[in-house]
């Protein structure tokens, strides 16, 4: 590669290789390790290849990528862009050794599933009128060279895989009343498709074992995720938080219901709120508009000009790795918006005709000040570098910060909502430990099943909920990570003035926490 390129050409040919290989993985934010770039979509019949002389050539690229990028720095180089090179070049390390070493596409049906889910949800939400056709009429030969991939798969991975291969047929047989709807034929062809994966699946020679090597787990926790803590001390901040708040769920509940009552009782039995004619779509709809709305009368200017949030049910094809509610980005500049995913009835009680109050906090978790905003201020963002990366860290911890945030400048201002941002925290405390315990081997799944039955999750829910975590090794621990990053930094140097802190942070794209320290320290000097 020509070393001297700019930072901004080698990464416009890095996201251009990327896209053009995995189309799928670079377009959706579902797989964090992949940038969001894009490509020309000219052809929607191409899937991401994902057999072994592919995947070996990329991560040959990657590496001369990065090389270009270490072999190219100017002396006396802006901070700035040393900031967007030291970011690209990490993410290129990251997901080298995703495909190269954790390989989840060789063990986990359900990484395959989610890309075809994905892929035909992007065809869905083109404005292509042939895109969902060509998607589902090339779905067959994707799913049987992805099947060819598959080796050492876990017993509980090829259950996942068939749970969510079925979802999957039921959905795309859903598809035939969708507009621009594909043919009959094309129909039928991906639903055998499907159907033959899941046979071949139940064919599988499988393994017991599902955890990671140990110097693997340890790489995810301190390398791939950003936190820079070892395994040991990301348990000892997980177990701290959840001593807090153990106590202060218990002060305040105290004011709550004037007794000593437990937690998780006086979380269920806070009063719930009725849903809205048009169910929890316009509830949440509405929500988000009034949330939109206190942002900007706190003078968070990148919320005046974010796209529009589309509210929808999950895709059923998406249940058996999801386990909560979820948002999903439209990459591109302008921001293009994206999708507030509703997870079945979950925590929001839909059901019932009326649901929990704690879908106020969902709504500022997953749109304002949360992911929403954040994506919005990332793809806008000058830098065309910073523009498709993002980390689960910086994402999730932003986002569960961010319901701190709105509780504290009044936006959560019901009696009861400090105690349901306590309750947050604690469960989010636990969903890391549980995780890390599972994937380290100290537990097995009846013990992360108790531990979040501990945390208020319904007996079957739990079990169901520990499986989708074995799927993920260490994503659980972001929440409460990412969040302490995010108190720890507003603490030291912003204390209560919390527009400049928000507009700060939201300025920079999703930097490494390092870089972002220094520069809110650089920020505030001047």
């Amino acid at each position: 590669m020509d070393q001297n390129l700019s930072l901004h050409e080698i990464a416009g040919q890095l996201y251009s290789f990327l896209a053009a290989r995995f189309p799928v993985c670079c377009f959706s934010d579902e797989f964090y390790y992949f940038p969001q770039a894009l490509n020309s979509r000219e052809d929607w019949s191409l899937w991401d290849d994902l057999s072994p002389d592919a995947v070996h050539d990329a991560v040959t690229h990657l590496k001369n990528f990065r090389l270009s990028l270490e072999g190219n720095k100017a002396v006396g180089e802006e901070r700035c862009v040393e900031n967007s090179r030291r970011l690209l070049i990490w993410h290129i390390e990251v997901l080298s050794e995703q495909l190269e070493e954790i390989r989840l596409h060789t063990t986990r049906p359900t990484f395959i599933l989610t890309v075809a889910t994905a892929g035909i949800l992007e065809a869905l939400q083109s404005e292509n009128s042939h895109a969902l056709e060509a998607r589902l009429g090339s779905l067959p030969l994707f799913l049987q060279k992805a099947a060819e991939c598959l080796c050492t798969v876990p017993d509980l991975f090829r259950e996942a895989g068939i749970e969510m291969a079925m979802d999957l047929e039921r959905w795309i047989c859903g598809l035939g009343k969708v507009a621009n709807s594909p043919t009959h034929n094309a129909l039928q062809r991906a639903v055998g498709s499907v159907q033959l994966f899941t046979e071949k699946l139940g064919q599988l020679t499988t393994v017991k074992k599902f955890c990671l090597e140990p110097d693997q787990l340890e790489r995810i926790v301190q390398f791939h995720s950003g936190s820079g803590l070892t395994i040991k001390q990301a348990l000892g901040e997980l177990e701290d938080e959840e001593r807090e708040l153990g106590h202060l769920m218990k002060e305040e509940g105290q004011k709550l219901v004037g007794a000593h009552d437990n937690a998780n009782l006086i979380y269920e039995k806070l009063d719930p709120i009725p849903v809205l004619p048009g169910g929890t779509i316009e509830l949440l709809s509405a929500e988000t508009t009034r949330l939109r709305e206190h942002c900007q009368q706190l003078g968070v200017m990148a919320a005046e000009g974010s796209p529009e949030i589309q509210v929808q049910h999950l895709p059923e094809s998406l249940s058996a790795v999801r386990s909560a509610d979820s948002y999903n980005a439209l990459p591109g500049t302008p921001y293009r918006g994206g999708i507030f995913y509703l997870y079945g009835g979950g925590g929001l009680g839909c059901t019932s005709g009326f649901v929990h109050p704690s879908y106020r906090m969902t709504a500022a978790h997953e749109t304002f000040p949360g992911h929403h905003l954040l994506d919005t201020c990332r793809w806008n963002h000058p830098d065309p570098v910073r523009r498709p990366l993002e980390h689960p860290l910086f994402y999730e911890g932003w986002a569960c910060f961010g319901e701190e945030l709105m509780q504290r400048s009044g936006a959560l201002n019901a009696s009861y909502d400090r105690f349901i941002l306590y309750w947050r925290r604690h469960r989010h405390a636990v969903r890391g430990k549980t995780d890390l315990l599972l994937h380290s081997g100290r537990i097995e799944l009846a013990g992360a099943a108790e531990l979040l039955v501990g945390a208020g999750f319904e007996k079957g829910r739990a079990t169901e909920t520990a499986r989708k975590y074995a799927i993920q090794p260490a994503y659980q621990m972001c929440y409460t990570i990412g969040r302490r990053k995010f108190q720890s930094l507003f603490r030291s140097k912003y204390g209560e003035r919390i527009p400049d802190f928000m507009n700060s942070i939201l300025a920079e794209g999703e930097l490494l926490f390092q870089d972002l320290e220094h520069v809110l320290r650089q920020k505030l000097s001047t």
